[in-house]
């Protein structure tokens, strides 16, 4: 299946990983794109992993890192909405954006 990542979710990414470049070392960066790439592998093959959440939204959760993908599935792809931090409130948009 199709990935589709909204500009949200990759500026979510980006922060996160900016933020881990700032705050650890760029190993750590590395490891926590990793685990986004191995996660998005795992939406690919097996869209309907991750939970439930509300309404059409699901959620999947990093394995290493507090982090969560928050996505919804669509007939040929799932749309990665935001990449959202355990500790903060994720800021998904509305449907349709």
């Amino acid at each position: 299946m199709k990935i589709v990542v909204l500009a949200s979710a990759e500026r979510d990414l980006a922060e996160a990983t900016t933020y881990y470049l700032e705050h650890a070392t760029a190993g750590i960066a590395r490891a926590f794109l990793d685990e986004f790439r191995h996660a998005t592998g795992l939406l690919a093959g097996y869209p309907e992993i991750g939970a439930p959440v509300s309404g059409e939204q699901r959620m999947t959760h990093f394995r290493r890192f507090p982090y969560s993908i928050i996505y919804r599935l669509r007939p040929d792809s799932v749309v990665i909405r935001a990449i959202a931090h355990h500790r903060r409130k994720p800021k998904v948009r509305q449907a349709g954006q």
